[in-house]
């Protein structure tokens, strides 16, 4: 089985596309595939958020944005996997492609719209609990040496402990990943799906992390 987890700008247009190319592989490969998208938050993310030699004020408005929109997005986590995912690609389709500004009132927006418990969400934005996770999805980040956004990890469980590093996640590379791996043909994978997608949480988050990786 493969595990994918894909660290993301949770307002980033690449990483909106790396996402999609990921469910589109889970789709095909129903129960062989599991994928988490991990939230990423560092100095790049925010530079290119910004306009040259920014000012130390909007630097700190830059990162308060982001922060305030992975917490909103671990929020919605903690009522379910599906609806993390819904609200995560709802807010990267509001801001990227509608262009419109987070906020607190945009995050309850799509926080309706995903049928999520608004008094549960609203405070799980402030909590701690949201905050710890944070800095966990950090901490993983770094351990797996992930420097930049759309970055994805792919474990192939059933073979080795060692990790593939994919910095470009196009429905291709993934391909080639599952062909190399043996996972699966490219021909069966350009093919529509037959069944539905199976999205279990990667058993890595609850037990062990894989610290070796191999860079494609």
């Amino acid at each position: 089985m493969l595990e994918v987890y894909l660290f993301v700008n949770p307002l980033g247009a690449r990483c909106m596309r790396s996402e999609r190319n990921i469910m589109k592989l889970a789709d095909h490969l129903n129960s062989k595939v599991s994928f988490q998208f991990v939230p990423l938050l560092n100095q790049q993310i925010i530079e290119q958020a910004l306009p040259k030699r920014p000012t130390l004020a909007e630097r700190n408005a830059s990162f308060s944005v982001y922060y305030q929109a992975i917490l909103a997005y671990k929020a919605a986590l903690f009522q379910g996997k599906r609806k993390g995912r819904d609200f995560l690609l709802n807010m990267q389709t509001a801001v990227v492609s509608h262009h419109e500004s987070f906020s607190q009132e945009l995050a309850l927006e799509l926080a309706k719209d995903c049928r999520l418990d608004l008094d549960m969400f609203n405070e799980d934005c402030q909590s701690d609990l949201a905050k710890q996770a944070f800095k966990t999805d950090q901490k993983l980040a770094a351990e797996m040496k992930i420097q930049q956004s759309s970055s994805a990890v792919i474990f192939n469980c059933d073979v080795s402990q060692y990790g593939l590093l994919l910095n470009d996640v196009t429905y291709d590379s993934l391909c080639d990943v599952c062909e190399s791996q043996g996972v699966a043909t490219k021909e069966m994978l350009m093919g529509e799906p037959n069944y539905p997608t199976n999205n279990q949480t990667p058993s890595s988050l609850t037990g062990g992390l894989h610290p070796h990786l191999r860079v494609l």
